[in-house]
């Protein structure tokens, strides 16, 4: 259906036919490849060591049935597998696959962070060199916060996702960024809410939430999030940015070692989730093959709030996690004499 379901069959067909390719060379399912004595071996560990998890689950019609969907798929497809997760989301999922992936590795997955393309990340920014000070006020954004840099909206979003290149995670509509500092201000926390149409035909929003720590070169960040049970690193890249702040390029590369996958991608963001005009796009797709992305492999988001499924989903909870960060805000303490 599209380039990267392309490149998964290649990659597929040459980790079975020629030689272990370590994009694909994991799988949580079981499988011809693994034999049936490694199957076996799997599903002994799975159960002894989450039998509950495992019985809770399947005695919840939520849970059973999404990994009734998944036992149908290639979870190595990170398209299909990620949407019907997301589908699906739980707590009993959450725990289910937290003891048997991330905790005890059942599957004897592994998979680290991309490292190439080698992205070098965006030097300087209205006439001056880009500091950490200064990438983190471009990611907070139009956030109405106050370590925000000057010429932002003072909006409830950092960013809007305006299109991405990597159809499993970048295909979701309505894509909300959150940046904003941590409770000591010297980190930060990012928490996307988007929208998920499920399979099943329900709009329902979904939300994580990100520490976000600065990487050794100014504009680099090492990403790090629990979801859905599984850790998943990411190393992202400020690689371009408006000096409006109308438009900001990310390029991202993560792992998620507990399922054995990889991935790749990049991000325009604007304020509105809108496209910037024709006349800007050029540096914008500049800066995306620098990425080693091409502007036919992006996909729109579509953050038309007024569509059917924006409305059947409601108000997205854009405050979530950062009130509570706001709250624990340590505040000065005033002795009265």
């Amino acid at each position: 259906r599209n380039t990267d379901d392309v490149v998964l069959s290649l990659l597929l067909f040459f980790n079975f036919f020629v030689d272990t390719v370590p994009w694909v060379q994991h799988s949580i399912d079981a499988t011809w490849e693994k034999g049936p004595l490694r199957n076996f071996l799997e599903f002994r560990a799975m159960v002894s060591k989450c039998g509950d998890c495992v019985i809770d689950c399947l005695k919840d019609e939520t849970c059973k049935e999404c990994l009734t969907i998944l036992g149908d798929l290639d979870t190595r497809d990170q398209v299909a597998s990620y949407r019907t997760i997301v589908s699906f989301e739980s707590d009993l999922l959450r725990e289910f696959s937290y003891c048997i992936l991330q905790k005890n590795n059942v599957f004897g997955c592994d998979a680290t962070v991309p490292t190439l393309p080698r992205v070098v990340p965006l030097e300087r920014w209205r006439g001056a060199s880009v500091t950490s000070d200064v990438a983190r006020g471009i990611l907070i954004g139009h956030l109405d916060d106050e370590m925000a840099i000057e010429g932002g909206r003072r909006t409830n979003v950092s960013w809007k996702v305006a299109c991405g290149a990597n159809v499993a995670y970048d295909q979701f509509p309505s894509q909300n960024q959150l940046f904003y500092p941590n409770a000591n201000g010297k980190g930060m926390w990012y928490d996307p809410v988007f929208r998920v149409e499920t399979i099943d035909g329900r709009n329902v929003w979904c939300k994580r939430h990100y520490k976000v720590r600065f990487g050794k070169i100014p504009g680099t960040f090492q990403f790090s999030v629990l979801d859905n049970g599984v850790t998943s690193q990411e190393f992202w890249t400020l690689v371009d940015c408006a000096e409006d702040l109308s438009w900001l390029v990310f390029h991202y590369a993560g792992a998620a070692s507990a399922v054995g996958q990889k991935y790749l991608g990049g991000l325009l963001c604007t304020p509105d989730g809108s496209l910037p005009p024709e006349s800007e796009r050029e540096v914008i797709w500049k800066a995306f093959r620098r990425c080693g992305i091409e502007p036919w492999e992006l996909y729109t988001v579509d953050n038309d709030e007024e569509s059917a499924g924006a409305l059947a989903a409601g108000e997205p909870p854009l405050d979530y996690f950062r009130k509570t960060v706001r709250e624990s805000k340590v505040k000065p303490t005033i002795v009265v004499k």
